[in-house]
């Protein structure tokens, strides 16, 4: 994640706004998990931040990971849309780029900085929210579309 976030090859200012991204999700996973016992008076429990916030960063990493994308062949002179599935690896790069942009993207409409609007747009994956799940939806829509172009499928 660190060198997807890194520019002009600034290592130590793309692993500080991880780290500060990730003490910012800390606070709120805490925040909110305080609200949630404070409504469930039954639950005496206190639950452990680092394994709840572990959780919560791969939940939201699991609720944007596709696991299909179109490809454009040429057959005949026409450009179809075929459907491929994708490897794992390729899956979680596309997820965590996906999560970037979404943070840039909302960096744009909103003052707050990179670190905030990379933790909201986690705390939206956990949820199935959020701008970088209607980009994976919207992949699978547009697969599922084309489905009936499988068969020029040639890898």
């Amino acid at each position: 994640m660190t060198h997807l976030i890194m520019k002009d090859g600034k290592k130590i200012q793309a692993t500080k706004l991880v780290w500060s991204m990730l003490l910012i999700l800390k606070q709120k996973v805490k925040r909110e998990s305080l609200f949630v016992q404070k409504k469930d008076e039954k639950k005496n429990q206190r639950s452990n931040s680092p394994a709840l916030l572990v959780r919560l960063i791969y939940q939201a990493l699991e609720n944007i990971t596709p696991s299909l994308e179109v490809r454009k062949v040429r057959v005949a002179g026409s450009t179809y849309l075929v459907p491929a599935a994708l490897s794992k690896k390729k899956q979680e790069n596309l997820a965590l780029k996906w999560l970037i942009e979404s943070a840039k993207k909302r960096q744009k409409n909103s003052n707050g900085n990179f670190s905030e609007c990379l933790a909201d747009e986690f705390l939206d994956a956990s949820k199935k929210t959020g701008y970088a799940r209607q980009k994976r939806d919207e992949l699978h829509r547009l697969a599922q579309q084309n489905r009936a172009y499988i068969r020029y499928r040639w890898w």
